[in-house]
């Protein structure tokens, strides 16, 4: 039998759907997924050019895991809100009357009063719903 022809790009296109299985079994050494045919072509041709120039980078694949860790569009992390730390002063602005909250060991104080919670008094502020680390600048917009 001899040597086998090495696979090019361009002989993908003219592959039958079990040279494809079989191409891509001896190119990844695993079973092939169920994938339309195109699809094994792409694969197959991703893997050609990473034998052939080398694969992703170490930063690259940092870079990568790191943008499929970040919360999706309408998620959001708790994380993104910033840590207080007790005896912080917020003060925000509210149509031009200066508003002074201190953060407490267990919520807030604002007015003389005890708040469980920023939503709580940014409604009082303002007299509509509001997220309140939003209101006093710790958390960013949606995105």
């Amino acid at each position: 039998m001899g040597r086998r022809a090495t696979i090019t790009l361009d002989r993908l296109a003219e592959m039958s759907t079990e040279e494809l299985r079989a191409e891509w079994v001896r190119r990844y050494a695993a079973p092939t997924p169920n994938l339309s045919p195109e699809m094994l072509r792409l694969g197959i041709a991703y893997r050609l050019q990473e034998q052939r120039f080398g694969g992703v980078s170490r930063s690259t694949r940092s870079l990568l895991r790191g943008l499929a860790a970040r919360p999706k569009q309408g998620e959001h992390k708790s994380s993104s809100v910033r840590k207080l730390t007790i005896g912080t002063r917020l003060i925000r602005d509210w149509h031009g009357v200066g508003h002074t909250v201190t953060v407490l060991e267990k919520g807030f104080e604002y007015d003389g009063r005890e708040w469980r919670s920023l939503t709580a008094i940014a409604k009082i502020i303002t007299g509509s719903h509001w997220n309140g680390p939003r209101f006093f600048g710790l958390s960013g917009p949606k995105t």
